[in-house]
C-alpha cells in the first residue's frame, strides 16, 4: 500500500510526457486542417446547405441520432462559409500552438460539426479524435511546440494555489486516459479480427487490398499477389494489435512499440489511402515518444546552433565574387500570393527580401518558371536553395523574433517537413479560391 501511495504521489508531482502530448495536439490540428484543405474546392457541394446532402435531411438525421452540429443553426450560405473558414483558422491555431485550451475546444466543436454535416466522407479517424481531443484539454499540450503569448501565464497567477496544484495530476490523468483509449482501440480491433475466418486463415489482406476504396493502383497489387506477404502481413497485424498494450506496459519496449505502430499506420495510409485515420493514430502514438522526441529536438537544436555559428573570418579572395543575399521569389501576378507574402513579411519581419519573380534581376530557366507556377522559390546567385514550404521556413527562420525561428526549426524536422509540403501543395492547387485571389491565381497545367 505504501508503494502504491508513493507511486501515486510521484505521478502527481511532475507532469509526464509533455512533449508527447504537445506533438499529439500539433498533429491532430494538422489532420483537421488537412481535412478542411482537401475539401475546400468542393465545400459548397459536400457541406453547403444546397449540397449533395440537403439541409432539411441533414437536420432530420441529427434529430434522429441526438447529435449536434453548428451547421444546423442556419441554412444560409453566409453562415456556412463563416463556420467553414472559422474551422480552418481554428485548425491552424491548434497546429501552431495558439489559443490554448479555449482554441482547442473551439476546434473540436467546429470539427465535430463538420464531420456530422457529411459523415460518409469519414474514414474512422474521426471517432478517435472525438474522444482524444477532450482528453487533451486536461493536459499541458500547449507547453511545448507552441507560440505562447503570455496571456495564460498571466491568468494562471490569478488562479488560487489549490486549483493550480491540480494542474499536474489532471495532466497525468489526461495522458493516462489517452494511453488507455489507444490500448483499447488496439485490443478490441485485434480481438475482433481474431474471430474472423479470413484472419484465422491468413488471407484477410488479400481481400481487403482488393476493395476499390482501399486499393492503391500499382502498389496494393504488389502485396495481394504475393502469397507470403499476404499470410505474414495478416498474422503480424493480428498479433501486433492484440499484444500492443503489453509492449506499452514495459518501459524499455514502449518506444519500439510506438515506432512499430507508427510504421503500421503509415503503411495503412500508403496501401489503403486512409490518411486521416492513419495520421490520427500516429498522433496518439506520439504520447509514448516524449523522451525520444526530446532527444531529437535537443540534437536538432545543437546542429542548428553549429550551422549558425559564425566562422572565423578568412582573408577575402579577390577572385571570388561576394555572395548575394537570398531572395524569396513568388508569383507577383497572383493576388493571394502577394497578400500572403505581405502579411508574413509584416508580421515576421525576416532579414531577407521577398520579390515577385517577374522583377528578379537575373534570368530564369524554364524549370525555374515551371516550379514558380506552383510554389515559391528561395534563390541565391541564380541558384535555387529551397522551394515550397521549406523555402517559407527558411524565410521565416531569418526573423529576429525567437518564436518564429523556433517555428521554422520545427517545420524543418523530418516528421513535419513532409506534412508541411503536402499542406502547401493543397493550398497552392486551390489558391484561386483563397481570399484576395483572382483569375491570374489559377495554377497552369503546364508552361510551354
Amino acid at each position: 500500500m505504501k508503494n502504491l501511495l508513493r507511486i501515486l504521489d510521484r505521478a502527481g508531482g511532475r507532469p509526464l510526457g509533455v512533449l508527447g502530448v504537445s506533438a499529439t495536439r500539433l498533429l491532430l490540428g494538422f489532420v483537421g486542417f488537412m481535412y478542411y484543405a482537401s475539401q475546400y474546392g468542393d465545400r459548397a457541394y459536400l457541406f453547403g446547405p444546397q449540397g449533395v446532402l440537403p439541409w432539411t435531411e441533414f437536420v432530420g438525421t441529427l434529430h434522429e441520432s441526438g447529435a449536434f452540429s453548428l451547421y444546423e443553426l442556419s441554412h444560409s450560405r453566409l453562415w456556412f462559409e463563416l463556420l467553414f473558414h472559422a474551422g480552418i483558422l481554428a485548425a491552424i491555431a491548434v497546429t501552431i500552438g495558439v489559443g490554448g485550451r479555449v482554441g482547442l475546444a473551439v476546434h473540436w466543436t467546429l470539427l465535430w460539426s463538420l464531420y456530422q454535416r457529411q459523415p460518409v466522407l469519414l474514414d474512422g479517424g474521426d471517432n478517435l479524435a472525438y474522444l482524444v481531443i477532450p482528453m487533451l484539454l486536461l493536459t499541458r499540450c500547449y507547453s511545448r511546440l507552441s507560440m505562447p503569448s503570455g496571456l495564460a501565464r498571466r491568468l494562471s497567477k490569478r488562479v488560487p494555489g489549490a486549483v493550480r496544484a491540480l494542474s499536474t495530476p489532471l495532466h497525468n490523468l489526461g495522458l493516462l486516459a489517452i494511453a488507455t483509449q489507444l490500448c483499447l482501440v488496439y485490443v478490441v480491433s485485434g480481438l475482433y479480427k481474431v474471430q474472423g475466418q479470413m484472419w484465422q486463415d491468413g488471407t484477410a489482406l488479400f481481400y481487403v487490398l482488393r476493395v476499390a476504396e482501399f486499393n492503391l493502383p500499382g502498389v496494393s497489387s504488389l502485396v495481394y499477389e504475393n502469397d507470403v506477404l499476404v499470410v505474414v502481413g495478416t498474422y503480424i497485424t493480428t498479433l501486433f494489435l492484440v499484444y500492443f498494450p503489453l509492449g506499452i506496459l514495459v518501459p524499455r519496449l514502449r518506444p519500439w512499440a510506438a515506432v512499430a505502430s507508427i510504421g503500421f499506420h503509415l503503411s495503412i495510409a500508403l496501401l489503403m489511402g486512409l490518411t486521416g485515420f492513419a495520421l490520427t493514430m500516429v498522433a496518439c502514438d506520439l504520447i509514448f515518444l516524449s523522451r525520444p522526441l526530446e532527444e531529437a529536438l535537443r540534437r536538432t537544436s545543437t546542429l542548428v546552433k553549429r550551422a549558425n555559428r559564425t566562422p572565423r573570418p578568412n582573408p577575402p579572395r579577390p577572385e571570388a565574387p561576394p555572395a548575394a543575399p537570398p531572395v524569396l521569389a513568388f508569383d507577383g501576378d497572383c493576388g493571394f500570393c502577394q497578400t500572403a507574402v505581405d502579411r508574413i513579411t509584416a508580421t515576421v519581419r525576416p532579414q531577407i527580401q521577398a520579390m515577385a519573380w517577374q522583377s528578379l534581376p537575373h534570368d530564369l530557366t524554364a524549370p525555374h518558371l515551371a516550379r514558380l507556377d506552383h510554389e515559391v522559390l528561395l534563390f541565391q546567385n541564380g541558384r535555387v536553395l529551397a522551394g515550397g514550404a521549406q523555402a517559407l521556413a527558411v524565410y521565416v527562420g531569418h526573423s529576429p523574433r525567437r518564436r518564429y525561428r523556433l517555428a521554422a526549426t520545427a517545420l524543418g524536422l523530418p516528421a513535419i517537413r513532409g506534412s508541411a509540403q503536402l499542406a502547401y501543395r493543397a493550398i497552392s492547387r486551390n489558391r484561386r479560391h483563397m481570399p484576395g485571389s483572382s483569375g491570374a491565381c489559377a495554377v497552369p497545367a503546364s508552361r510551354p
